[in-house]
């Protein structure tokens, strides 16, 4: 059994879950075949017939919008958050 996790655990996972949700198309896609279902990147070019170049490119712009929403100290949207 795992530890419960801390108060700032829980928002950072819940923020990172938002985060994903709000991706779009193939970013998404890319985004959980990797770190969910740990593909390869040749696995998941076959899987949506895409090249690995592409794969490449979306979980690179999957990570830069996952870092920079991770970074906002206070975005807006952060402040309505019903507890």
């Amino acid at each position: 059994m795992t530890a419960p996790k801390s108060r700032e655990e829980r928002l950072r996972l819940w923020r990172a879950e938002r985060v994903v949700d709000r991706m779009h198309g193939m970013d998404r896609k890319v985004f959980l075949a990797i770190r969910v279902d740990e593909m390869t990147y040749p696995q998941i070019a076959e899987r949506f017939d895409i090249s690995v170049a592409d794969v490449e490119n979306h979980f690179a712009a999957s990570l830069r919008i996952m870092m920079k929403a991770m970074d906002e100290k206070d975005p807006w949207w952060w402040r309505f958050r019903l507890w």
